[in-house]
């Protein structure tokens, strides 16, 4: 449907993205994620013709878009764009309708029908109750609604989106993100779509196109190309790391201001929280025994904390038992947090009682984080 050939993007006589070749279908989703400055807003804005191309082309169904005039673009293509907008006193119909004009006649007079698709548009997006409210009284989440239903309103192949999450909270980046991924289903829409957020990007894209350096560092599903070596080098990582069996980033474990060993008995994805607190607060955490399919183990694997770990499904070892044990003996503190356990780790409760006979202190975690302050 959409491919880019070769194409490289710029301003004036710099080149700042080359040789890049994409390509899409109907109902994809493309997310276009990268370093502040690495291009992203260039290829987009030359996708959607703002910019002509330095290099090569972009074809729509066999066609260059740059050759294609005003209206037959805007009946194929509908931009979204960061930047804010200022129409005064327009309601959410009024901007809405904007997104009729290449179908309206030359006075620009909705008919019956183009008025039934801009109160369509609006309900697409769950932005009903905001047809007859005033633009600037809107949240900022609302806004993006309505400016969304606007370009659905264009009734476009392609709806392109620059960092659509930019000023939204929680919320209303989960709304978009489930709004986005209808779209592309349910409309058989193509959309691309730059972001900042790479869990989001990784939840509804199809594709994924990460930029780097002027030019297009990974390209594909985002199952194969988003994995830690490729997203640490994109971003320049040094004192985290991207885990990708979990989809973000873990900071990893180089500041030790406590001198305070402390050993995680955890499992399950129980001892996150844990973790999380002994590597940002400067304590030296060692983790066992733990199996390599355990959620608890990616986490600790990507903060680069000392595990003790067993194969996946494996009974624990005796010998990995014993060297748990030593670690206890020069250990602070042992944290439990109470995981479930079963026949391939039930050595772990044992552990538990070790470090309570070594009259040592042991803490119970379950869910208040505030029983390790005082480790």
């Amino acid at each position: 449907m959409l491919k880019t050939e070769n194409l490289s993007v710029g301003y004036g006589n710099n080149i700042i993205v080359k040789n890049i070749n994409l390509d899409m279908k109907e109902g994809e989703i493309l997310c276009i994620i990268g370093p502040n400055g690495a291009g992203k807003s260039t290829l987009l804005k030359t996708i959607a013709t703002y910019l002509k191309p330095k290099n090569g082309a972009v074809y729509l169904d066999g066609k260059k878009i740059h050759e294609l005039t005003p209206s037959q673009l805007a009946k194929e293509m509908a931009i979204v764009l960061t930047e804010r907008v200022n129409p005064g006193n327009m309601t959410g119909f009024d901007i809405i309708a904007i997104g009729r004009h290449p179908y309206t006649d030359l006075f620009g007079r909705l008919s019956k029908e183009d008025k039934d698709i801009v109160v369509d548009s609006a309900k697409s997006v769950n932005a009903e109750y905001l047809l007859h409210k005033n633009f600037f009284e809107m949240s900022d989440g609302e806004r993006q609604k309505i400016m969304i239903a606007r370009a659905l309103a264009q009734e476009p192949e392609i709806l392109i989106l620059d960092e659509p999450t930019s000023y939204l909270d929680a919320k209303h980046k989960i709304e978009l993100t489930l709004l986005l991924r209808e779209l592309s289903s349910q409309n058989n829409l193509a959309i691309i779509v730059t972001l900042h957020d790479i869990e989001l990007a990784l939840r509804i894209a199809d594709k994924m196109a990460l930029i780097k350096n002027h030019e297009i560092l990974a390209f594909g599903y985002p199952e194969n190309v988003m994995s830690r070596e490729v997203v640490n080098n994109l971003y320049d990582l040094d004192n985290a790391n991207y885990g990708e069996y979990i989809g973000y980033f873990e900071l990893k474990n180089k500041i030790k201001i406590k001198n305070k060993k402390v050993f995680i008995v955890c499992g399950g994805g129980t001892g996150a929280p844990v973790l999380r607190y002994l590597v940002k607060n400067g304590y030296e955490p060692v983790v066992g025994v733990l199996h390599k399919n355990d959620a608890d183990y990616f986490i600790a694997e990507n903060m680069g904390i000392d595990i003790i770990a067993e194969e996946a499904y494996d009974p624990i070892s005796y010998e990995k038992f014993e060297k748990a044990k030593k670690e206890i003996d020069h250990a602070d503190a042992v944290v439990y947090t109470k995981f479930p356990s079963g026949k391939t780790n039930i050595l772990n409760n044992e552990l538990v009682e070790y470090a309570k006979n070594k009259y040592m202190k042991s803490i119970f975690y379950e869910s208040d984080i505030s029983v390790l302050k005082d480790i």
